[in-house]
């Protein structure tokens, strides 16, 4: 009777023994798992508004100097949308297609021309070696750089706040084919200056061809060309704004900038641009951009 006895205290308490051991492993499964989201979530959120966090923050330009038979430049085209997920309008890119590569042929691929006054302008004041090349947050030709460094300035760049507001009021005139945005330009804060302000107009979903080194053949006819610049409002440099030393705050600037269209430009993919620039250091205080129409 009390060998029986041993025999059921032992069972009831191996059973007990699996019935823990079972609870644990499930409350360490459950943690484990909830560890992982908890990790996890940082990296793969995307900040709304590109982060903003105030009504007037920093955005952030950037110039990708292109061509459509450079093989190596959808590279920086790629590097451009992932920044643009990740900032949204915050981040401004334009596309000037010049120099050697974008050169049109006469038959076949590649006849499409977009070059342009603007770029040929830069062409010459850059005097650039080698493509895929840009600029972040300035137009001195001094800041060149491959666009394999472009993440990192952006993140810098676009910290904080402008001390410039501008706004694009857009309107499209159909009877004629032409914008006449109003531009509006407060400083809310001292700006040291002179200071100019240009506007600019580009173009996205415009399917060409482009060359592709990661691709075999190259040529790619079905490419999808995004912010390509198409003209200024106001001449490639602008106009200047303010006086020579700059904005005092409370400074405000509003007036109209009208341009006639390319027929063959699609409005509707169109967007305008308008930055402040330091005339001296050429250092862009601030650019917007919205939809053209």
């Amino acid at each position: 009777m009390k060998s029986s006895l041993r025999i059921q205290v032992s069972d009831i308490r191996y059973r007990t023994s699996v019935i823990i051991l079972q609870a644990l492993r499930f409350s360490f499964l459950v943690l484990f798992l909830f560890a992982c989201d908890i990790v996890e979530a940082p990296f793969m959120e995307v900040p709304e508004d590109g982060g903003q966090t105030s009504a007037n923050p920093q955005n952030v330009l950037v110039l990708d100097f292109t061509g459509h038979t450079c093989k190596s430049c959808p590279k920086a085209h790629q590097a451009i949308g992932r920044m643009e997920e990740l900032y949204g309008s915050r981040l401004v890119p334009i596309a000037f297609h010049l120099g050697y590569f974008s050169k049109p042929l006469l038959t076949g691929k590649f006849t499409t021309d977009f070059r342009t006054p603007e770029g040929t302008l830069l062409e010459n004041y850059f005097e650039f070696v080698s493509f895929p090349i840009g600029t972040v947050q300035t137009l001195d030709n001094n800041l060149l750089q491959p666009y394999a460094s472009w993440p990192s300035l952006v993140a810098e760049a676009i910290k904080g706040d402008s001390p410039v507001k501008i706004s694009i009021t857009p309107e499209y005139l159909s009877g004629l084919n032409a914008v006449n945005p109003e531009i509006s330009i407060i400083a809310l804060d001292n700006v040291p200056g002179p200071l100019s302000f240009s506007v600019y107009l580009t173009e996205d979903s415009i399917v060409d061809w482009q060359k592709d080194e990661d691709f075999d053949p190259m040529d790619i006819p079905g490419y999808q060309h995004n912010h390509v610049f198409r003209t200024s409002l106001n001449g490639l440099w602008g106009q200047k704004v303010g006086t020579n030393s700059g904005f005092e705050k409370g400074f405000t600037y509003k007036g109209r900038l009208s341009k006639i269209l390319d027929a063959k430009w699609n409005i509707d993919n169109c967007n305008l641009i308008a930055l402040v620039y330091r005339e001296d250091t050429r250092e862009i205080v601030q650019v917007v951009t919205v939809k053209a129409k």
